[in-house]
Parts: structure tokens; sequence; C-alpha cells
């Protein structure tokens, strides 16, 4: 056993690496669905969030993604046949006693949070729970047998028709743990579309954390059209320029095009948007919340939207310096703990 699992160990060891970090970072997404439903976000819904989603990428990254590290050596040595008779588990349990068992256990086990998550955060009935259950096993095991559709040159796990039955009891005994968990804490209902003056810490990063992607979707997009148009047309010189349309541009050049796209994407987004919309960036329309908690006109508006602005782009803008990025952003988090409020809030 521990032989056929050193042929997985690069791999598994990525896996274990990138599992969480990737989920916190799919996580964002699914927070902000959660403000825009709500208008609220506690620990506890956070925290949730964060576990569906470590669950449904280990889905990913403990059923399909470690595969041996040797291709050639793994497929040479190794001959997978599916096993398709549905009645199998009795020899096996049979023969191997308890830690046939224990593998039937774990297969169902696996899914409950499955058949929870369908239930009680997409809210399925049992209709769609049960087939939804049956193929997602289906898929992962018909993923393993066919070496992921052909991406690995043979099968590395073994397909077994049994586990498609544990993974689907697994996925219904989930969906009836989360209809008595709706019994104890009933599901919230959606909230008005009552925009919020007075947003919490989580509730500003979430939104912040929208409009970066945005900016940065947008900024890098235009940029690397932009530079891939110059290369492709343009005619490269031995010094590092490039002749398009009867310009000469360096590549230093390009690069202080690209931060210049950057810099009117984050100023489109972060003060032209807000300031057109009271106090609304496209993050904050999302999760229904305003950047400015109080009414300010004139000079004082100008003021405050002057020192958010300036405090984001040093913060965020890739022309910062890294040290002082850390250091204003210690100091916003210490201020927060204490005024509950960021620095320019006081304007």
């Amino acid at each position: 056993m521990l032989g056929f699992l050193g042929y997985f160990s690069v791999s598994f060891i990525t896996a274990v690496a990138v599992w969480p970090f990737a989920s916190l970072l799919l996580t964002v997404p699914i927070l902000a669905v959660i403000y825009h439903r709500y208008h609220a976000l506690h620990f506890t819904s956070a925290f949730s969030a964060y576990l569906v989603v470590l669950y449904l990428l280990a889905l990913v990254c403990f059923t399909l993604w470690p595969m041996p590290d040797n291709p050639a050596a793994f497929c040479a040595s190794h001959h997978l046949r599916a096993q398709i008779n549905p009645l199998e588990f009795v020899k096996d349990v049979s023969s191997g006693g308890l830690s046939a068992i224990l593998q039937i256990v774990m297969n169902i086990v696996f899914f409950v949070p499955l058949g929870f998550i369908m239930s009680r955060v997409f809210r399925w009935k049992f209709i769609v729970v049960l087939p939804m259950s049956f193929v997602c096993s289906l898929l992962i095991e018909t993923a393993q047998l066919t070496g992921v559709f052909g991406f690995f040159p043979c099968s590395y796990r073994l397909f077994d028709v049994d586990d498609l039955l544990w993974n689907t009891l697994g996925g219904v005994i989930g969906f009836l743990i989360a209809l008595a968990f709706a019994k104890w804490i009933p599901v919230r209902s959606t909230a008005s579309d009552v925009v919020v003056t007075q947003p919490g810490f989580i509730h500003r990063l979430v939104a912040l954390a929208i409009d970066v992607v945005c900016i940065y979707g947008v900024a890098f997009t235009l940029g690397l059209g932009f530079v891939v148009l110059v290369v492709k047309a343009g005619t490269y010189e031995l010094n590092g320029t490039y002749g398009f349309a009867g310009l000469t541009v360096t590549s230093q050049g390009l690069r202080m095009m690209v931060l210049s796209i950057i810099a009117l994407a984050f100023l489109i987004f972060e003060l032209v948007l807000p300031v057109l919309s009271n106090g609304q960036t496209l993050g904050g329309r999302f999760t229904h919340m305003t950047v400015e908690g109080k009414a300010r006109t004139g000079t004082r508006r100008a003021a405050f939207y002057t020192g958010r602005t300036v405090t984001l782009a040093v913060l965020l803008g890739p022309w910062g310096i890294p040290w002082l990025s850390f250091g204003l952003a210690l100091i916003l988090l210490i201020f927060w703990l204490v005024k509950r409020q960021m620095v320019y809030d006081l304007i």
C-alpha cells in the first residue's frame, strides 16, 4: 500500500499545500454573494463559507489532482480494471473485515458534507440532491478511470461501482442532516435592498476585493492587448525598443504604459464611480454599502475622496513600495480596532 502511495508523493504534497490557500481565494466571491443577499456577514457565516469551499475543492485536490509523479513507470507496472459488481462489497467485508468496513464508512462520510451543502446552501430539494450526489460520484470515478478524460496516459485510480452507491448514500444522509439542522437554526431570509452606511471591516474588505479584481482584470486585459499589439505590429531593435506607427517605444516605456492603464482603471473604479454614485463602488454596489458614512459636501467631500484614493493607491497599487504598503495596512488595521473606522473617515 505504501509503495503504491509513493507514486503520488509530489502531487499529493502539492495538493495539500495549495488546497487551503486556493480555498481562501475562492471564498471571497462567496462572501460577496452572502453580503449581496443578506447585507451582513458574521464570523460564523464567513468561516462556514470557507469550510464549504475547502470541502468542494477537496473533491478535486484529493480525488483527481494527486497523480503519479512518473506516468510512464506507473502505467507500465499498474493496470487497473473497473470493478462493476455492485455486491463486491459483501466479499470485501467478509475477507477484509474492519478495514473494508472503514473504507465503506469513509466513502459515505466523504459525501455527507456535499448533501448538506446542496440542501443548506443551495436549498435544493431531495429530488435534485439524490441524482446530483450520484452524478458527482460518477464524474469522479469516471475521471479516475479515464485518467481525467485522457489527460493522464492511463487509469491511476480504481473505478468501483460500490463507491457510487456509498457516495450517493452519503449525500442523502447529508441532506437529512441539513433538514434536522434547519429545525435548530432556520435558514435566513433575504434582506431588503437598504444601503449600509456603516459597514464593518469584513464588509469593506469583501467590497474592496471585488473592486481590486475588477481593476486588475480590466487593466491587465487592456494592457496585455496593447503590449501584444505593439510587439507584433512593431519592429524590434537590438537596443530593446519597438518601432510602432512611427513612434519608438522602449521596454521601459511599455511597462510605464501598462502602469498608466492600471492607474487609470484604479481612478475610475475607486474615485470616479463612487463620486458619481453616492459612495458606491462596484463592490459596494454588489454588497449594498457606501464608502461615505456621513454626508459631506464641497471641499470636505473632495478632501475625503483625496485621502481615500491616496490611501488605497499606496496600499494596493503596483507602483507602491512593499514595506510602505505593509506598514500602512498594519496602521489601518490597528486604527480600525481602536476607532472602528478608517483614517479618512475622520475627514
